[in-house]
């Protein structure tokens, strides 16, 4: 039976080169809805590490509040990620874009040294006590790897499509996890961790329709990791 819980959705920002890569965001609100799941999206309340003119693709001036410009996304259906409990839901996703790397945790300046900013790891954390699924897209497999470092585990398989770049790659095997190669249209499983990940837009050459595949094959795995429980 479906759970009569929502889904944390959980976005960084308005815009894939600062924010939330928002194909992905609004794929996966789409992909939960026809999976007959709800949703609530939250965001953390403090300035975007910094902000990208998307059509120059270079910094620009200025400073923006990544809650205000996630609401964009939600259609300002949105909470601040301070008000997230773990009760309330039966799962917590991360749609990709470089938010997850420069608002979600301090990959961006410390690699694998990274920690997660304090109100994404209290939500992860309440998240992992309770043992919720938690699932991510593209570059957002950062925040698990980074969360299950800090609680200790190893061996969490993950994935960022069949990227070889180095520092991502290899912050994983430094966090003691590990990277598992997978089609842009399937999604990784750990189901000993209850962690699923797809790799979305980490196919530079994906288009819309493939993102939206992966997608669904991470919200499928999602409805029956549930299921199984």
């Amino acid at each position: 039976m479906k759970s009569s819980l929502p889904v944390a959705v959980v976005l960084s920002g308005c815009g894939v080169y600062d924010g939330t890569e928002i194909t992905e965001a609004v794929g996966l609100l789409i992909a939960l809805s026809q999976a007959g799941f709800g949703y609530r999206c939250y965001a953390p309340v403090r300035e975007q590490y910094h902000v990208v003119d998307h059509f120059k693709g270079a910094p620009a001036d200025g400073a923006r509040n990544i809650l205000t410009e996630s609401a964009r996304i939600a259609r300002g259906a949105i909470q601040p990620l301070s008000a997230f409990k773990a009760s309330e839901h039966c799962a917590l996703a991360f749609p990709g874009g470089f938010g997850a790397a420069k608002n979600l945790t301090t990959f961006i300046d410390q690699g694998d040294k990274a920690q997660l900013y304090a109100d994404v790891n209290s939500a992860v954390t309440d998240a992992m006590a309770r043992k919720l699924p938690l699932l991510a897209l593209c570059a957002a497999p950062l925040v698990l790897g980074i969360a299950a470092r800090d609680a200790g585990l190893s061996g969490v398989r993950l994935t960022f499509g069949d990227c070889e770049g180095p520092a991502m790659n290899a912050a994983l095997a430094t966090w003691g996890q590990t990277h598992v190669v997978t089609p842009l249209e399937q999604a990784c499983v750990d189901s000993k961790h209850r962690m699923i990940s797809a790799p979305a837009y980490m196919y530079g050459d994906a288009n819309p329709a493939g993102v939206f595949a992966s997608i669904q094959a991470a919200v499928k795995a999602l409805d029956e990791m549930l299921a199984a429980a």
